[in-house]
């Protein structure tokens, strides 16, 4: 990647670094500010040009997918699996009229 950014990187600097000169600037913001337009034109530049696009079908699929296929509801509790499940279980015990008396 870096042999992307740095030649249109050091390009943009001096195309930068010249005009902020020519507009009025002091030489030191003019070499920082072109630097800094130059580094991010480079990096826009060098994403520009790489390859993407959308993934293919023969990728791995991810962790989530891994897990789901491995924890199948039919299969196993997963209250037995994952026990930290049974806090948010719902406690709706009533009491019969026999257990509120004593």
């Amino acid at each position: 990647m870096p042999d992307k950014i740095v030649p249109v990187a050091l390009r943009l600097w001096l195309l930068f670094l010249f005009t902020f000169l020519l507009i009025g600037y002091a030489v030191l913001p003019s070499v920082i500010f072109g630097a800094i337009a130059g580094l991010a034109g480079g990096t826009v530049s060098a994403w520009w040009q790489t390859p993407g696009g959308e993934p293919q079908a023969n990728m791995k699929p991810s962790t989530i997918e891994q897990l789901t296929t491995r924890i199948k509801p039919g299969e196993i509790n997963l209250k037995e699996r994952l026990p930290f499940l049974k806090v948010f279980a719902r406690r709706d015990k009533r009491l019969t009229r026999s257990s509120r008396r004593s």
